[in-house]
């Protein structure tokens, strides 16, 4: 009985690695803006707020963080993307929203829009719209 116990263990601890082991998630944010508008990027979870970033116009820079999902299956980051004169202009939505035992995406790209915020994947690459600026 103690060698089934110690094989069961053992057996629950690969799985939980397999599902969850050193993939790190990352979310990354890009300024795609006309007309020299700055963007600024804040994102939280519940446990950590990412701060705020300032993303320049026309600039080759990228804003991103990675973070490792937690063994729950319940990691949630809320991000919020302001424009125009003192970033009045804003977005709010979930970037990113573990689902329970899923395989997930390791990457998550954001465009921000003269029109609206973009996303894609690294599986699914084309960027498509996903929010209104309103």
């Amino acid at each position: 009985m103690k060698n089934i116990s110690i094989f069961l263990f053992v057996f629950a601890l690969c799985f939980i690695d397999k599902a969850y082991g050193g993939h790190k998630t990352t979310l990354l944010f890009r300024n795609g803006f006309n007309h020299g508008r700055w963007l600024k990027v804040h994102c939280k979870s519940g446990d950590d707020d990412m701060g705020e970033k300032f993303l320049p116009p026309n600039s080759p820079n990228d804003y991103d963080f990675s973070f490792n999902t937690n063994v729950a299956g319940s990691t949630l980051f809320w991000c919020t993307l302001s424009k125009g004169p003192d970033y009045k202009i804003r977005k709010t939505f979930d970037a990113y929203k573990q689902e329970s035992w899923k395989e997930h995406e390791t990457s998550y790209h954001y465009v921000a829009k003269d029109d609206g915020i973009y996303h894609n994947t690294l599986k699914n690459f084309k960027l498509r719209k996903v929010y209104d600026w309103n």
